[in-house]
């Protein structure tokens, strides 16, 4: 039956109310795939995807991590982050090493030519930004970062980490 026209010579997808053109999930898509293109124009010379760049910048805000809390932090699954961790080690950006306190955990931190790299790029990680964000106007800006937090976030985890939060400074 795939690929059947119905008498009228039209799809069925009409119908249904489905349209690719106004699917969120086909627009954030493209939206991604515009960010990354901008994202690769601006940094592909130095060999580095947003994801290896979104762990660099969060090593040097941090100091040095577990490689799980690094996943968590940068919201990367344990598989994404260790195959990023070992290009960053790869490449000399970063260090892995067990932790003295628990062998179990990895610790990441950014070699002296890792923490080089990595700050002379934010500036242009920044623009990267805005030239993503370029079409909206300033406060379009704030309102869209806002609404897509939401969306990433989900309402359902959003509200946990609220109750988690409320619940953390009533204990402490």
């Amino acid at each position: 039956m795939a690929g059947r026209r119905r008498a009228d010579g039209k799809g069925g997808g009409t119908a249904s109310g489905y349209d690719l053109a106004t699917h969120p999930a086909h627009v954030l898509r493209r939206a991604h795939q515009r960010a990354t293109m901008i994202f690769q124009r601006m940094m592909g010379e130095h060999d580095l995807t947003p994801t290896q760049m979104a762990a660099l910048a969060t090593v040097l805000k941090h100091g040095e991590l577990s490689q799980n809390r690094l996943g968590r932090l940068t919201a990367m699954d344990p598989s994404t982050i260790s195959i990023v961790v070992r290009k960053l080690v790869k490449n000399g950006w970063a260090k892995r090493a067990g932790s003295a306190d628990d062998q179990r955990l990895a610790i990441i931190r950014l070699t002296p030519a890792g923490e080089r790299f990595t700050a002379g790029l934010l500036a242009k990680s920044v623009t990267v930004g805005e030239r993503v964000l370029a079409p909206l106007s300033a406060s379009e800006r704030a309102t869209f970062l806002d609404m897509l937090h939401r969306i990433a976030d989900g309402e359902e985890e959003r509200a946990e980490l609220k109750d988690g939060a409320r619940n953390g400074a009533a204990a402490g």
